[in-house]
């Protein structure tokens, strides 16, 4: 009997999910219960550190959120069922954008469901087949599926290679806006983007520059304002800012873009995803403006942030690992090179209590597997040094400095990462190997 259509569909997703370019190995998804913080119960009920949350200021599960949230559903409800322009904006939402403007010192700002939402409207209703867009190839996924929903001509030059940059604007004169399309913080390789440069090849070549700051908000710059203001550049110079609320701002979901008031009409009036979705819902923009606030008010949450991300990337290179990105940076990528070895660190560190996410292609170029840790402005000394501890007896206890040093490729048929994992967290059980304050808690 001939199969049917949606068998087919079935057998060739089940298919490519365990062979093919993921190579047998899938992501799992961790259960939190309870809140979003630096230590989490996850799983099976296990208490852990958290090393993977975007909560870069630490307000996700910040009581003071909670209670900005719970106190605008009560004097604005839950949620609006309606997009912007029917009957889906409140004062509050006018607010929020009102002081997302203040804070990047632009006119005006809009609001929108996700970041993803963000670059996907505004792409696609800023640009068109006359114009040229030039994109750095490690930019995310929304900003490259947010340029190919516009007939935008499309240039991509090497990471962060202003050089090649400037080849490509020299081939782009005949079209009406060339706009810069760039992170500012990216967050697979956590590079800071040295923006004064990229604001001067803008004005050499006549074109904008549209910057996502969805990772330095609230990361980087004396008073948490992203890659302008770690830069020292005028936000002017500056045509489209976009960032989100999903992060450090509270870590509640949604995203802006930032820019002077006739752009942000424009937007209002062109931008799918603003016009046909529904607006945030009333206690996400009760607790963001509350984030705001905190952020303004508890600045030593920016020195600690670098403090914490220097403090880890020291003791992993003392301990000979490989960390990509700036000092500055509170994502800090670790190099492994081989899937196997993301896979058996990041199954062996939650065995011994640390939540972390290792990463590999589709999500990543082939060969440069990683697991990326994320350091937050609450996490302590201890729950640091402890991690790196954890790293480097799971390292001892395998052959993976040799691996790297050989370039050696291991395999999973050599052996499973996840036996190897559960050998390591077996015999730290047995001989307390880690000398380290939180041992007692693992």
């Amino acid at each position: 009997m001939e199969k049917k259509a949606q068998d087919e569909f079935v057998e060739y997703c089940d298919f490519i999910v365990k062979s093919g370019p993921f190579d047998g190995y899938q992501a799992v998804e961790h259960i939190i219960h309870g809140k979003q913080g630096s230590t989490v119960v996850a799983d099976n009920m296990q208490t852990v550190h958290n090393f993977c949350s975007n909560n870069y200021s630490g307000l996700a599960g910040d009581p003071r959120m909670v209670e900005a949230a719970a106190e605008t559903m009560k004097t604005h409800g839950y949620g609006l069922s309606s997009a912007p322009l029917m009957c889906g904006y409140q004062d509050i939402h006018k607010k929020l954008e009102r002081v997302i403007a203040d804070f990047h010192g632009t006119e005006d700002a809009i609001l929108y469901p996700s970041g993803y939402h963000t670059n996907l409207g505004l792409f696609q209703a800023c640009f068109n087949e006359n114009d040229a867009l030039f994109s750095d190839q490690e930019n995310h996924a929304s900003i490259i599926d947010g340029m190919r929903l516009c007939k935008a001509k499309k240039f991509v030059y090497k990471h962060l290679d202003t050089k090649h940059l400037e080849e490509q604007l020299k081939k782009a004169d005949e079209y009406r806006f060339k706009c810069i399309v760039t992170e500012g913080i990216f967050s697979m390789e956590a590079d800071i983007l040295d923006l004064q440069e990229y604001v001067r090849i803008a004005k050499k070549y006549n074109a904008m520059i549209y910057l996502d700051e969805c990772h330095s908000v609230g990361t980087i710059g004396k008073t948490g304002r992203g890659c302008i203001e770690y830069s020292g550049v005028d936000p002017k110079d500056i045509t489209l800012i976009s960032s989100t609320l999903g992060k450090a701002v509270g870590g509640g979901g949604g995203g802006y873009t930032a820019a002077s008031k006739p752009i942000v009409d424009f937007l209002r009036q062109t931008s799918r995803t603003f016009i046909f979705s529904n607006s945030l819902s009333s206690p996400i923009i009760g607790a963001s403006l509350r984030a705001f606030e905190i952020l303004e008010e508890e600045q030593w949450r920016f020195t600690k942030l670098k403090e914490n991300s220097l403090r880890f990337r020291n003791g992993m290179r003392k301990n000979g690992f490989y960390i990509y990105g700036s000092d500055d940076c509170p994502i800090c990528p670790v190099f492994f090179r081989d899937v196997y070895y993301s896979k058996y660190f990041e199954v062996g560190l939650m065995k011994l209590g640390y939540y972390t996410i290792a990463l590999a292609y589709p999500v990543i170029p082939m060969n440069t597997a990683r697991t990326r840790i994320i350091i937050t402005a609450i996490h302590t000394n201890e729950q640091i040094d402890g991690l790196v501890d954890a790293f480097k007896f799971l390292a001892d206890n395998s052959t993976f400095f040799e691996d790297m040093k050989n370039n050696t490729k291991v395999m999973e048929s050599q052996i499973g990462y996840a036996e190897m994992a559960q050998k390591s967290y077996d015999l730290k059980m047995s001989k307390a190997a880690i000398a380290s304050p939180l041992s007692a808690k693992l």
